[in-house]
């Protein structure tokens, strides 16, 4: 009995030292490189021009003295336009009306989005809009000490793969070929703005998180932006949805002539 035992421990041993021996010599499965970097990461591409759908509060975001008179976006954007040259309200005295195209409200003003690589760890936002830019940077990278409108965005990738609930395999398995993605970007040290209106406000204290979710409906490409304002009380809550261009031939930046 004993000897039996010893001869299965030995037979295993040797299985396990031959098994380790194929793997050095390439024999066995290898695991995939991790991506050298955000841009080859990437689960989704959302380069490329995107204009507005304005399919979530209309009256709010198409009203004529939303964004304030004198600045605004393009098409979608068209009509907004074609709406402030009918007695567009003018905004308060002390407004600021580049404030309405900070991060916490630039995804909802009617307008048009070029989606670049700036390099291969940050993405670029150019919004014809009030002639902003954002810039989404992946990996640590420490907060500046100075606010902006931009303020500071921190993006990651939240991906889903095959299995039970569509976050990767079961016990410990690699994860599979992702079946959706989309970016995440969490933005703090801003200057605070407008929700479209001065009536509407955040600080420069607010938390702001963003999920930019691509998807596609007979054949066309769109893009959802989910956003979440904490700044106190209760998170606000809206959605952005965007539908992707050909080309950039109606993408004409105009409106706030001051970046702050």
């Amino acid at each position: 009995m004993r000897a039996n035992r010893l001869r299965a421990l030995l037979a295993g041993a040797l299985l396990v030292a031959a098994s380790a021996a194929a793997g050095q010599r390439g024999a066995g499965p290898q695991a995939p490189a991790a991506p050298a970097n955000a841009r080859a990461a990437a689960p989704v591409d959302l380069t490329g021009y995107w204009v507005s759908i304005v399919t979530e509060d209309w009256i709010e975001r198409m009203s004529p003295d939303s964004p304030p008179s004198g600045t605004g976006g393009r098409d979608a954007a068209d009509r907004a336009a074609a709406g402030r040259g009918r007695g567009a309200a003018p905004p308060p005295a002390n407004a600021d009306p580049c404030r309405v195209y900070g991060a916490g409200g630039s995804m909802r003003v009617p307008g048009r989005l070029n989606i670049t690589w700036a390099d291969d760890n940050t993405l670029k936002v150019d919004m014809d809009a009030g002639t902003q830019t954002r810039l989404f940077r992946f990996g640590q990278v420490p907060a500046p000490t100075q606010r902006t409108l931009q303020g500071h965005s921190v993006a990651t990738w939240d991906t889903g793969a095959a299995g039970r609930g569509g976050f990767g395999g079961r016990g410990g398995a690699p994860a599979a070929t992702p079946r959706w993605g989309q970016l995440r970007v969490v933005t703090t040290n801003t200057t605070g703005g407008y929700l479209l209106s001065s009536r509407n406000t955040y600080s420069g204290d607010a938390v702001i998180t963003e999920y930019f979710m691509p998807h596609s409906d007979f054949g066309v490409d769109y893009m959802t932006v989910m956003t979440s304002i904490e700044d106190g009380g209760n998170p606000r809550l809206v959605s952005s949805t965007f539908k992707k261009e050909p080309n950039g031939s109606k993408f004409k930046p105009t409106g706030c002539d001051v970046v702050r």
